[in-house]
């Protein structure tokens, strides 16, 4: 089945960009449904499958009269995994997209896989014209995910200007990994931002965690919306 001109989307709703480059940004989220890793930790495992949260097909006229008609400038697109989708089919002038992904898919390849529920993506290559406009921020799983990691992926954002990366670090271990894995596939520490874990303020709050980030080089990310929110859906 192509999927070219088919979104499930599980929701969409106005907000701030909690994190990454774009902090504090007033946006438009679109949030897509399925996802092909299945992290422990995942706080919208509600997006995972078919099965596991509430969602509506959309065509992409129907996406695009959304993002045409809501006057935040910046959309965020972010799932699941939204570049199981054909993103560049999205494109609306005037409107800056952000996309969220795990940075196991390479956008510009086509894509043929079989999820878990059965369901099948089967979408053409992007445009990378259109899609190189898009702010990309790419967040690599770690260890205690224990999700695996594609290599080919990770060298093609590697090189690629128009994307960030954004780990989660919980301790100093993960910051020593997060390090060797930018060592390893050759990542500009300048793309690099680093959040900390957790769906608390509390947890938001380790000035000691902060101070090895900084030691490290890498970018600190406040996340904004668990600070103000908590563990709250649709912020």
């Amino acid at each position: 089945m192509l999927t070219d001109n088919i979104f499930y989307v599980s929701e969409y709703f106005r907000s701030i960009q909690g994190e990454g480059n774009y902090a504090g940004v007033n946006s438009l989220f679109i949030r897509f449904q399925h996802c092909n890793l299945k992290c422990l930790w995942c706080d919208t495992k509600y997006t995972w499958n078919k099965h596991s949260g509430l969602h509506i097909l959309y065509t992409q006229t129907e996406i695009k009269k959304v993002v045409a008609e809501n006057t935040a400038t910046h959309v965020i697109l972010t799932g699941g995994e939204p570049s199981l989708y054909r993103l560049d089919k999205l494109d609306v002038q005037g409107k800056k997209f952000h996309v969220e992904s795990n940075g196991t898919i390479i956008p510009t390849h086509p894509l043929n896989i079989q999820m878990d529920d059965g369901s099948v993506f089967s979408r053409g290559a992007m445009d990378e014209k259109v899609i190189s406009k898009y702010n990309w921020v790419i967040s690599p799983k770690l260890s205690n995910s224990f999700q695996e990691i594609n290599e080919e992926a990770i060298v093609f954002w590697a090189k690629n200007e128009w994307c960030i990366f954004k780990f989660i670090a919980k301790k100093g271990s993960d910051l020593t990994e997060i390090n060797d894995f930018i060592d390893r596939y050759a990542i500009e520490r300048a793309k690099v931002f680093v959040g900390l874990e957790g769906a608390t303020l509390e947890s938001q709050i380790k000035p000691g965690l902060v101070d090895e980030i900084i030691n490290f080089g890498f970018h600190f990310s406040p996340r904004l919306h668990v600070m103000l929110w908590g563990n709250v859906r649709r912020k």
